[in-house]
């Protein structure tokens, strides 16, 4: 068997780049014996991978009763299968279409945006990650889901309750305390999200639980509570998580590079939209994805077995020299700025990343507007490359030119 010299896991807080290209060297896919699985580094393999269900199945493929439990149940995308799934997916990207997103870009992003801006708008110096990269995605979301989400207690408590769930996810779901702190946490997030699913379906607003319930049947889906409790709470999860890391990684770069960062806000436009992308290829807010081998198969030089998971380290796959050009550097000019795995691949690839992309553009627009000095302050602690499964470059003190 083709070993890994180290493991995955033994990279949380620290850079797993040099690793990845290390490893990259001794070929794809490699074993690793502390995690448990096959590391698979190459970008084609990886798509291949994310596009063949029929070999690999998704982490869920045999969810028990527990782990359905935490992700939320119901009429949940990620936990779906065939059929179901296809009837799920096309419904959540008519929730998040372009268009639906132009309108959330309007009624519910920038207001959030700004309201947080507001708040810093004459300070010296402050933590971007902790006043606004943190802060957006959640409220945007209970701001969707007709939630208050000027409450700050409720939106750090939303943001815990999920870094529960993502660590048992981590965890590569084995971590029984872990897991145990996952199902707390998801009891409460039902406990907060129940009451308006109840309240939307005999009394619809202008919100996405309305259009759950008022969509849903002419989609062919036949939801009860639970339904668009479990439907709801995965948009509430991906949603408020990922895109705080994104955020943060995406002003790491800029405030990273000052010939950058001054071409990127005079531009804007196409500048600000790769400079996205390419922050999403390079830093790669998810690292890795779970598979399940589900058919005896190879990969590369490897027999893969039934049972066998796979970890899809995106972010090697991202910086795979065979795929992009100049694979460690950030190009504002690549032919194919969004072919990377940031979002997956196949048929659960993010039905979010509309949403979360547009989230990044209007942060970075309005703190570039609002701060066009800003800086990263050379005093204060530098940024680390934090987490294992979701990282970011955190905490970003920036100094604002006032």
């Amino acid at each position: 068997m083709t070993r890994a010299t180290a493991s995955l896991l033994d990279f949380s807080e620290k850079d797993p780049f040099a690793f990845y290209e290390q490893l990259r060297a001794q070929g794809s896919p490699r074993w690793d014996d502390k995690a448990k699985g096959w590391l698979i580094l190459d970008y084609q393999q990886c798509c291949d991978c994310e596009r063949d269900e029929s070999r690999f199945g998704n982490a869920y493929v045999h969810a028990d009763a527990t782990l359905k439990e935490i992700k939320g149940g119901g009429a949940n995308v990620t936990l779906s299968q065939e059929p179901e799934h296809m009837a799920l997916r096309r419904f959540h990207l008519k929730l998040l279409s372009p268009s639906s997103v132009e309108r959330y870009r309007t009624g519910h992003i920038i207001p959030v945006v700004d309201s947080l801006i507001g708040r810093v708008a004459d300070s010296k110096a402050f933590d971007l990650c902790a006043a606004i990269g943190d802060q957006v995605p959640p409220r945007v979301i209970c701001s969707l889901l007709g939630m208050p989400y000027q409450d700050d207690e409720a939106m750090a408590r939303i943001l815990y309750l999920n870094g529960c769930i993502v660590d048992y996810i981590a965890s590569g779901y084995r971590d029984p305390d872990l897991r145990d702190q996952a199902l707390a946490a998801s009891k409460e997030l039902n406990t907060t999200l129940l009451p308006y699913v109840q309240a939307r379906r005999a009394d619809p607003h202008d919100d996405f639980i309305s259009r759950v319930w008022q969509q849903a049947p002419e989609a062919g889906l036949e939801l009860d509570d639970a339904g668009v409790l479990g439907l709801c709470r995965e948009l509430y999860f991906a949603g408020s998580d990922t895109t705080v890391h994104g955020i943060a990684n995406l002003f790491y770069l800029l405030l990273s590079d000052a010939e950058l960062f001054a071409r990127v806000k005079a531009e804007r436009g196409k500048a600000l939209t790769h400079a996205i992308e390419e922050s999403l290829r390079l830093l790669n807010v998810v690292q890795f994805r779970h598979r399940i081998c589900v058919a005896d198969t190879r990969v590369g030089d490897a027999d893969i077995k039934v049972g066998d998971a796979i970890f899809l380290v995106h972010a090697a796959a991202n910086r795979d020299p065979a795929n992009y050009g100049c694979p460690a550097s950030v190009d504002l000019e690549r032919k194919a700025p969004t072919d990377h795995l940031a979002f997956g691949k196949g048929t659960r690839a993010c039905v979010g990343a509309q949403l979360a992309r547009v989230e990044m553009f209007e942060v970075a627009c309005r703190l570039m507007d609002a701060f066009p000095d800003m800086q990263l302050d050379p005093d204060a602690p530098p940024p680390g490359f934090s987490g294992l499964f979701i990282r970011s470059m955190r905490p970003l003190n920036i100094l604002t030119g006032r």
